[in-house]
């Protein structure tokens, strides 16, 4: 009878075990996000607002960390190195995860051998705005300019690295014009040296965008996306304007650390896609000029690759820095 009570005792303990294993008991105990920005910024605001819509879901708390340091470098090396549990997860960009590893070619972490993808959460489109007196008023006109005078335009970025400077890049790869660069100290922005004169356009966010053309101190000439920008829906895009591959957002995604179970990942992956698709969500990111976006772990790693591809062939090696 204690053997038969035994046996059924450690069943049941492998059953648990098991049970565990495959991720239909997770989590158990709180989950962290590390999210590598300030706390007080839009990313902070929305990462916190998927951790409280997480902690609903899951059951279990999700608490959101910021460790700043090295362009994301810091937070993306902890989590990497992090158990592959499920418990320590990364919230990320596109800063972090394509530009930094562009940049900087030893960051101490690879985005693709060193993370398990869980869903794209967010995404914005970037815009060519013009100095609201420039003579050029779509996109054609812009391109037309320059094309007659080489070398005379001038856009505004924050230098190598920044997400001004690699668009620039990436029009200059695709249009083949002659551009010169007017480097901005921070915390300027690329838009206000446009809208200061110091610059003839820039390309920013769209959310950016909309507040210095708001002002009337920029005009927008093309959403560089394949969908209008809710700031300005009569604004084109460069899709539609023929230019299919000069298209340019920044994102955001969850990741856990490589290695950490297929299971797990899709327990994340569908409560994201559950926090992603309601109401307060979307309301939330739509204010600061984001789309909740999703999808599965392959679609994420799939959009981290091409990624990578892109802006590797759009920034030049010489613009690059090893460590």
């Amino acid at each position: 009878m204690r053997a038969h009570i035994l046996s059924i005792f450690v069943c049941a303990f492998l059953l648990t075990t098991v049970q565990f294993a495959v991720g239909q008991v997770y989590p158990v105990r709180p989950v962290k996000i590390v999210a590598p920005f300030a706390a007080g910024g839009a990313a902070d605001i929305t990462s916190r607002l998927i951790a409280d819509r997480l902690t609903s879901i899951l059951q279990q708390k999700v608490v959101v960390e910021n460790q700043q340091g090295g362009g994301g470098a810091a937070a993306s090396q902890a989590v990497a190195q992090a158990a592959p549990d499920g418990y320590t997860l990364l919230y990320v960009t596109g800063a972090t995860f394509v530009t930094a590893p562009i940049f900087a070619r030893n960051t101490g972490y690879d985005p693709l051998r060193s993370f398990e993808p869980i869903s794209l959460v967010s995404s914005v489109s970037s815009t060519i705005a013009v100095n609201s007196s420039f003579p050029a008023r779509t996109l054609e006109e812009l391109t037309a300019l320059i094309k007659a005078a080489p070398g005379r335009y001038r856009y505004a970025t924050l230098g190598p690295g920044s997400h001004s400077f690699i668009v620039g890049e990436l029009f200059k790869s695709q249009t083949g014009l002659d551009i010169k660069e007017v480097p901005v100290k921070v915390p300027r922005r690329a838009l206000q040296a446009v809208a200061e004169g110091e610059a003839d356009f820039a390309f920013d966010v769209s959310v950016v965008v909309a507040v210095w053309a708001k002002e009337g101190r920029v005009r927008p000439l093309a959403v560089m996306g394949r969908g209008r920008s809710q700031a300005f829906p009569d604004v084109p895009t460069t899709v539609e304007l023929g230019m299919r591959d000069l298209t340019a957002y920044v994102w955001s995604g969850l990741v856990a650390p490589a290695r950490t179970p297929p299971e797990i990942v899709a327990v994340l992956n569908r409560a994201m896609q559950s926090v992603l698709s309601e109401i307060e969500t979307q309301t939330t990111f739509n204010k600061y000029g984001m789309q909740a976006e999703g999808g599965t772990p392959d679609q994420f790693r799939s959009l981290i690759v091409a990624e990578l591809t892109k802006w590797s062939r759009a920034v030049p090696l010489s613009a690059t820095v090893d460590k």
